[in-house]
């Protein structure tokens, strides 16, 4: 078993590897891609299921030397906050890899396959150079599928958020290495891994700097407001599984990013950044939901919708109790289904009108009940429907924040109500009222879409009717860590 983190992080790329030096055709290609995402889904099921909730530290460790002399080490590790999204992580990509399935473009499959690989090394890094590398790893296949395979500005789109990413990741190697060099300083050897670097302990004014470089590539990747220019642009003219993958899993591992090294690296430093990621979340949340009730546009607004609520999240994240934490984690993943749900929606809705624009929609219901019922199910999944997932991650984020303070509290409820306005308000008009002459003629989901698309809803309503069946599996390990955070930042003042 101390091998099996190395063979999720690794087997998409092995996967891609050889089927590029072969030169496989598509047929190889894509069933190549597709088995590969499978074994690695019933790998993470294996950890998962394995997995010990009540233990603390890492589980599944694999740690070797890789460059010695400078204390770089390979470094593999799994905690329950990792876990939850390695897991929405393997789910995910066999159903993309379906949506994809009649791509021709050899590019699209391999850069998913890349892909994954440096999604699930991020979240399983455990030295902060190899971290480093996998989250360099995640950007450059995004960046080929936005600029190669996008439209209208996508050229320019993608190196936008190349440009911005870039900038956030060289902040944060800025600080890596300067912690690796502190370290050394202290210890006389050089080290980079996660655990020995948080045995470090810097004056206010030195931390406070360091902190902001990972701050900074994190704020980016979330998007918090000030940070989101790339979003709306990126996602409008992304292809839909790029969109996907930005949406539903890297926007997560900013957040993720937050949690991991924010807290783990630099927890009471953390708490002179709290009320300014506050005001940013808050005011970000309002910000967003404000612009995706003014869209005519399907990707757009959901763009908004998605940076509302990852500004929830973060919010959640700051919020330091049990409530807030559970609600926050959770939130991660089920959201991660719904807009992974409504932007796969959006996408089979542009192959059959080949337009997202609201004006341009309508009467979808009359003519395609079942594509109906699943994008208004999806859409209203984003608004936190009760009874799905969401509801439950955002119920319990609002709770922490009505714990922090009332303001805190009332600002967070306002998500849930602005959602609803947005998402009923584009739901008159696209699928129901009168059919248009884009909507004329318009297909029902096929039988292939509909295996695609069930077992991210089923998954929905089972996380929202029974949340008990999955909180404990995070649930003790979250108790563990917020109480030694908090007596870091008891012991700190």
């Amino acid at each position: 078993m101390e091998m099996i983190l190395s063979y999720i992080v690794f087997l998409p790329m092995l996967f891609a590897v050889i089927m590029g030096l072969f030169r496989v055709k598509m047929p190889i290609l894509r069933v190549g891609a597709m088995l590969s995402a499978l074994v690695v889904f019933a790998l993470v099921l294996i950890v998962t299921f394995q997995f010990n909730p009540e233990a603390e530290g890492m589980q599944f460790v694999r740690h070797l030397p890789w460059i010695q002399n400078y204390g770089v080490s390979y470094y593999l590790g799994v905690d329950a906050i990792s876990l939850l999204i390695l897991l929405m992580t393997a789910f995910l990509m066999p159903l993309l890899h379906l949506y994809m399935w009649n791509y021709e473009k050899q590019g699209y499959w391999y850069n998913m396959l890349l892909l994954q690989t440096g999604v699930t090394g991020a979240v399983l890094s455990l030295d902060l150079i190899l971290f480093y590398l996998f989250w360099e790893t995640m950007l450059l296949p995004i960046f080929i599928m936005i600029g190669r395979y996008g439209h209208g500005m996508n050229q320019f789109h993608a190196m936008k958020i190349l440009l911005m990413t870039v900038l956030g990741s060289m902040a944060m190697l800025f600080s890596i290495l300067y912690l690796g060099y502190e370290y050394y300083s202290v210890n006389g050897v050089w080290s980079f891994a996660y655990d020995q670097l948080a045995t470090l302990h810097f004056n206010p004014k030195t931390s406070i700097w360091l902190a902001a470089g990972f701050l900074l590539a994190f704020a980016i990747k979330i998007p918090l407001l000030g940070f989101h220019t790339w979003m709306a642009p990126a996602y409008s003219s992304a292809p839909t599984p790029a969109v996907v993958i930005l949406s539903a899993i890297m926007a997560k591992l900013g957040a993720y990013g937050l949690w991991r090294f924010g807290y783990g690296l630099f927890g009471p430093t953390l708490s002179y950044y709290e009320p300014t990621i506050i005001v940013l979340a808050i005011v970000g949340l309002l910000y967003y939901a404000i612009h995706a009730i003014m869209e005519n546009n399907l990707r757009r607004m959901f763009a908004f919708s998605s940076g509302s609520h990852l500004s929830l999240i973060a919010l959640g994240i700051v919020l330091t109790n049990i409530y807030a934490w559970s609600g926050s984690l959770y939130f991660i993943a089920t959201h991660a289904l719904a807009s992974a749900g409504i932007f796969l929606m959006i996408g089979l809705l542009y192959r059959r009108t080949e337009s997202v624009h609201i004006s341009n929609l309508g009467g979808i219901a009359s003519i395609a009940p079942r594509f109906g019922f699943l994008f208004a199910f999806f859409a209203l999944c984003i608004a936190g429907l009760p009874g799905t997932g969401g509801f439950v991650g955002e119920l319990l984020i609002i709770i922490g924040a009505f714990q922090e303070s009332l303001a805190i509290g009332f600002a967070a409820a306002t998500t849930m109500l602005a959602a609803m306005l947005f998402v009923f308000w584009m739901l008159q008009r696209t699928v129901f009222g009168p059919v248009s002459r884009h909507t004329e003629g318009f297909e029902d989901l096929t039988t292939t879409e509909l295996v695609m698309l069930t077992p991210i809803a089923l998954l929905l309503i089972i996380t929202g009717i029974a949340p008990s069946l999955f909180t404990p599996l995070f649930e003790p390990q979250l108790q563990q860590l917020l109480h030694r955070l908090l007596q870091t930042i008891g012991g700190a003042s």
